[in-house]
């Protein structure tokens, strides 16, 4: 399909991995299951998660479509939207969840740094790689109670969760190629 024709000429430009097209059709896929046969709380919920992720793919991609400042507001909007759902879990008791969305707090938290300070980041690259690995690992526990627990929708959604995260922030073989060839023990 030609984008541009459509008057879309800057996403025609933008050249994406079939596996991240198809990470946001299945994540644009939970927002409709959630509308369906969740909650509407759930489905904003997603909702939020899936614009704030096509804000960060954006920006590691440096696609700017909006001036820095109006980025930053509709991301903190987001963050605002997703912490309200956040303090819905608190109040009714569902603590995986809980633990869930503290871990998808600190992976929003190493993303903003990234996005915001990345001298910072630069400087302390390898506490920030630490950081990362750890919030990823806890996500992935989480995933595994879920697998415990039968909770199979929780399951694959939140893997496909991970790996979208995962394919903006983490570069797995290049972060290995960094390390090694520092320290080739």
């Amino acid at each position: 399909m030609n984008l541009q024709m459509f008057g879309f000429k800057y996403f025609s430009s933008i050249t994406y991995p079939t596996l991240k097209l198809v990470i946001v059709a299945l994540i644009t896929l939970n927002v409709v299951i959630y509308a369906v046969v969740d909650t509407l709380i759930s489905a904003v919920d997603s909702l939020a998660w899936l614009l704030l992720l096509v804000l960060y793919e954006l920006e590691a991609n440096s696609a700017v479509l909006l001036a820095e400042i109006k980025m930053q507001r509709i991301r903190s909007f987001l963050i605002a939207v997703i912490a309200l759902v956040f303090v819905g879990y608190v109040h009714d008791h569902e603590w995986l969840a809980v633990i869930n969305a503290v871990f998808w707090f600190a992976l929003i938290i190493l993303l903003e740094l990234e996005v915001r300070l990345p001298d910072k980041v630069s400087k302390y690259r390898l506490s920030y790689w630490w950081a990362t690995v750890i919030v990823f690992a806890g996500l992935i526990g989480v995933v595994i109670v879920w697998a415990w627990q039968s909770a199979w929708l929780e399951v694959y959604d939140a893997i496909v969760w991970i790996v979208a995260f995962g394919s903006i922030e983490v570069d797995i073989a290049q972060l290995l190629q960094r390390k090694y060839l520092r320290n080739p023990d």
